[in-house]
C-alpha cells in the first residue's frame, strides 16, 4: 500500500538497485515493461544510481540494451537502499506526521520543502489515511496502534530512519538475548541481521508505547497464537530470562507478531523440514478454511503434485503474516511481475479476495507479498522435476535452496549428490569442505563473490532465472573433466 505513495522515481531506482545488486545485470527494456516506464526513464535512474553509489559501485557499464553492475560487497543491500528511500519527501514527512508533528510549515521548515510540495504531500497523507480507513469526517486521524506500530517499522526498515523508536540499550539487549533464546529451543532456527533488527526495534517500540497506548487483539487471535509453540517459547523465554520487555499479556502477543511475521533460516535440512511441519501444522492444517484456500490455489492453478512441498513452502509464510491483520505494511524486497505473470497475479488475487469474502475475514493483503508469491508460484508451473542428484547449494533462503536443489536433480547427472546442508555464504560453504579434494558448488548470485574458485573447487553463479542454463555449464564442464574431478 505504501508503495502507491511513494516518489515514483525513488521506487524505480530502489527496484532498479536491487535487481542490479541481486544479479549483476539487467535488460533495459524488461525494467521499462515491468515498471511501466520508457527506457529512457530507466537510463536516466541508472545514471543517478551510479551518482549516488559512486564509491560502492565498482564497475558500471551500459550500452543500449544492457547494464551491468558490480558493487562492493562490503556494502549490504539494505544500506544502499535505505539511502535511497531516504531521499522520498512522503516517507520522511508521514515519519514527522505519525510521530505527532501535524504543523505542516514545521514540518516543511525542517525537511527543507516549498509550500507547494508541503501540501501535496498533505493530500497524499489525506488520501492514504482514508484508503486506510483512518481519517475522520473533521479531518482528524485515527490509526489503530497495530497499523501505527507497523508503520513505524516499514519507515525504519525502508530509510533507516528511527526517530520514532527511541533506542533502549537495556531493552535491545533483552531483546537479543530472547531471539537466541528462540533459535536455541526451535530446530537451530536462526533470524538473519536485518530480520533480527526488525525484531528488536519492534520490542523497543512495545516498550515504548505499552503504557500509553495499549495494543489490543481478539480472543479469536489470542486462542490462535496460545496453540502455537512459539508462543509458548517466547512466553516460557521471557519467564526464563527473568526479561523487562513484556508489559502485559497484550505485549506478549505484539511480541509474537513480531517473530511470526519474520523470515528466518536453518542450515540443517532435516531440522528446517521438522521446523516446516510444525509451522504448517500450527498455522494451515489446525484451519480448514486456510487448507482450503491452499488447496484453491493447487487446484486452480493446476500446480503438479510433484511441487506440492515448495507450493506449501511459498504459501507458509504469506499466511503466516496475516495472523491479526498484521501483513499490509510487512516491509521486503519489492517484487515486479512481466506480462505473462500479472495474468497469474489477477488469478491468485481473484482467489484471495475471494477466499475472504468467504470466510468474512478482516485481512488487508500486501500486494508485493502476492506479486513475491505470484513469482514462486510462476516459477513452479514453469517447471517439473523427476529424478535426484548431488553438490554444495549457497542460497539466502530455504525456498531458493530448495528449488535448486529439485533443478538440479532433474538436470543434472546422476553421479552428483546434494549435500543436506543449506549454505547461506559462501565463504562458509568454503572453508567448511576445505578437507575434500574436489567439488561442485552453485551459489545464488546474490551472495556470489569472485576468486573464490579454485582448480578443485567449480563455483557457478545461479539465480531461479538461469537455473537450467546453469546445469547445462555444469554438465559441458564437468562431463569433459569428469576423470579429473573424481581422482
Amino acid at each position: 500500500m505504501l508503495e502507491r505513495y511513494i516518489e515514483k522515481n525513488i521506487f524505480r531506482q530502489v527496484y532498479l538497485c536491487q535487481q542490479l545488486y541481486q544479479k549483476k545485470e539487467i535488460d533495459l527494456q524488461t525494467m521499462a515493461e515491468r515498471l511501466k516506464v520508457c527506457t529512457i526513464t530507466i537510463n536516466n535512474d541508472l545514471l543517478v544510481l551510479n551518482e549516488l553509489f559512486n564509491q560502492e559501485i565498482t564497475t558500471f557499464k551500459k550500452n543500449r540494451n544492457i547494464c551491468k553492475v558490480s558493487f562492493d560487497p562490503t556494502y549490504p543491500l539494505l544500506e544502499l537502499t535505505q539511502r535511497i528511500y531516504r531521499r522520498s519527501d512522503f516517507l520522511r514527512v508521514l515519519n514527522d506526521f505519525l510521530i505527532g508533528n501535524t504543523h505542516w510549515s514545521e514540518i516543511a521548515e525542517k525537511e527543507f520543502l516549498s509550500t507547494s510540495k508541503i501540501y501535496q504531500i498533505r493530500a497524499n497523507i489525506f488520501s492514504f489515511s482514508e484508503e486506510l480507513g483512518c481519517l475522520q469526517q473533521n479531518h482528524s486521524f485515527a490509526f489503530s496502534e497495530k497499523d501505527l506500530r507497523n508503520l513505524f517499522l516499514a519507515i525504519a526498515r525502508y530509510t533507516g530512519d528511527r526517530s520514532a523508536i527511541p533506542f533502549n540499550k537495556v531493552i535491545a539487549a533483552a531483546a537479543e538475548k530472547l531471539i537466541d533464546y528462540v533459535e536455541e529451543h526451535f530446530f537451530a532456527r536462526y533470524y538473519p541481521t536485518n530480520e533480527r533488527e526488525l525484531i528488536i526495534l519492534g520490542i523497543q517500540l512495545s516498550n515504548q508505547r505499552a503504557r500509553h497506548f495499549p495494543i489490543l487483539f481478539s480472543e479469536k487471535e489470542k486462542a490462535s497464537a496460545r496453540q502455537t509453540p512459539l508462543f509458548k517459547l517466547l512466553r516460557e523465554g521471557i519467564k526464563n530470562l527473568d526479561s523487562t520487555i513484556c508489559a502485559n499479556e497484550d505485549e506478549l502477543f505484539y511480541i509474537y507478531s513480531l517473530f511470526n511475521a519474520r523470515n528466518y533460516l536453518c542450515n540443517n535440512l532435516e531440522l528446517l523440514q521438522k521446523d516446516f511441519e510444525v509451522v504448517y501444522q500450527n498455522h494451515i492444517q489446525r484451519y480448514p478454511a486456510i487448507e482450503e484456500l491452499l488447496q484453491e490455489l493447487r487446484f486452480s492453478l493446476n500446480i503438479s503434485p510433484e511441487n506440492e512441498l515448495l507450493l506449501k513452502k511459498a504459501f507458509l509464510p504469506f499466511i503466516r503474516s496475516t495472523w491479526a491483520d498484521m501483513q499490509l505494511f510487512q516491509p521486503d524486497l519489492i517484487y515486479l511481475l512481466d506480462k505473462e505473470q500479472q495474468t497469474l497475479y489477477q488469478t491468485i488475487q481473484t482467489i484471495l479476495e475471494k477466499w475472504s469474502a468467504a470466510c468474512q475475514t478482516t485481512i488487508h493483503w500486501n500486494t508485493n507479498l502476492i506479486r513475491k508469491m505470484t513469482l514462486i508460484l510462476d516459477l513452479l508451473l514453469r517447471n517439473t522435476f523427476d529424478e535426484k542428484i548431488e553438490l554444495y547449494i549457497v542460497a539466502p533462503s530455504d525456498f531458493n535452496f530448495l528449488y535448486y536443489r529439485k533443478q538440479l536433480e532433474s538436470l543434472l547427472d546422476d553421479h552428483f549428490v546434494i549435500s543436506n546442508m543449506i549454505y547461506n555464504t559462501l565463504n562458509e560453504v568454503v572453508d567448511d569442505v576445505f578437507f575434500c579434494s574436489k567439488r561442485v558448488i552453485v551459489c545464488d548470485t546474490a551472495l556470489y563473490q569472485t576468486d573464490l574458485g579454485s582448480e578443485n573447487t567449480l563455483i557457478f553463479p545461479v539465480s531461479l532465472k538461469t537455473i537450467d542454463e546453469t546445469c547445462n555449464e555444469i554438465n559441458q564442464i564437468v562431463r569433459p573433466n569428469e576423470k579429473g574431478l573424481k581422482e
